[in-house]
């Protein structure tokens, strides 16, 4: 002890603030994707249309946060609750974020607490997608209007080609594109879709597409992002480094040669994360069983990756 006064702990009064904002927001955001056009925006209506959208996606960004919190304690890390983030537009929130006040005693514990959150949010997702995708819509997509200019690559060869123009007026009907898992409970619920054909969504079936691509953000092998975390704890830290420079690499070829969202998730891992990870006290590798667990959430990465999230 140093003899310095221990700085008060906060209650939790943010973290439920911004939860309960966070609610708010996401209830309007289901609002808008189940209410037929016209519905008053009232309370009761919005709770209507509102909550099964709402409680997915908040039951999922609370099992993610959780399963970091759960495994911080178990490990006697400090950490604070879930931080949620309200938006008042798109899919009203940003996702959740746990602080972690100390460093992880070991890489042992790194992995733990690293792989939970993943784990916890996608067992949660999956069975949502599921019955989301049981309660979907088969429609007619044939006559949908695509722009087709969903990466700055797609956009310069529109440009090269003159096409651009007429691209730009074609408008912007968007579609939300595949995973492994997505793709593959989609054949098993509906089989292969016909043709021209496609599925409008559920809204439960989108906040489980959500979850699905928040477990793909987090376990990106980089820095101290989940799959940071997982790559750290197997590899210890200069060959952690040395991957995570190079998946900054290919995040920034994705987004230049697939998708404008991998381009922003680039900005944001190189302004905000960085790849480079804390030291554990424990610097002992991982024994054979968590070896394991670390290749089973980078194989969750790969089946949940979505090559372009967004397409127009």
């Amino acid at each position: 002890m140093d003899g310095r006064p221990e700085r008060p702990r906060r209650g939790p009064w943010l973290n439920l603030a911004l939860f309960l904002t966070t609610c708010a927001t996401t209830l309007l955001a289901g609002f808008g994707l189940a209410a037929p056009p016209g519905t008053p925006t009232a309370p009761a209506e919005v709770l209507a249309f509102g909550w099964p959208y709402a409680a997915a996606l908040l039951g999922i960004l609370g099992a993610h946060e959780l399963g970091h919190y759960a495994l911080a304690r178990w490990h006697r890390v400090d950490a604070s609750l879930p931080y949620f983030i309200p938006v008042p537009f798109g899919v009203g929130t940003f996702g959740a974020v746990m602080r972690m006040r100390a460093t992880p005693p070991s890489r042992r514990a790194t992995l733990d607490i690293g792989v939970a959150g993943p784990l916890a949010g996608f067992a949660v997702a999956l069975p949502l997608l599921a019955w989301g995708l049981a309660h979907s819509t088969l429609i007619d997509a044939t006559a949908l209007p695509r722009a087709g200019l969903d990466a700055p690559w797609a956009l310069l060869t529109a440009w090269l080609d003159g096409r651009l123009g007429e691209a730009t007026a074609a408008g912007a009907t968007q579609y939300m594109g595949d995973s492994l898992i997505t793709w593959g409970a989609q054949v098993l619920v509906w089989g292969r879709l016909p043709p021209g054909q496609d599925l409008m969504l559920h809204p439960v079936a989108f906040a489980a597409w959500l979850g699905m691509l928040v477990t793909t953000l987090n376990l990106v092998p980089l820095g101290q992002l989940d799959g940071g975390h997982l790559t750290y704890a197997w590899l210890g830290r200069e060959r952690a480094e040395r991957l995570s420079r190079l998946v900054s690499w290919g995040l920034l070829a994705c987004g230049l040669f697939l998708s404008w969202n991998w381009l922003a998730w680039w900005l944001l891992t190189r302004l905000a994360v960085g790849p480079r990870h804390p030291s554990a006290w424990d610097e002992r590798p991982l024994d054979a069983p968590r070896v394991g667990l670390a290749i089973v959430g980078l194989v969750l990465f790969l089946l949940t990756f979505v090559p372009v999230p967004f397409a127009f």
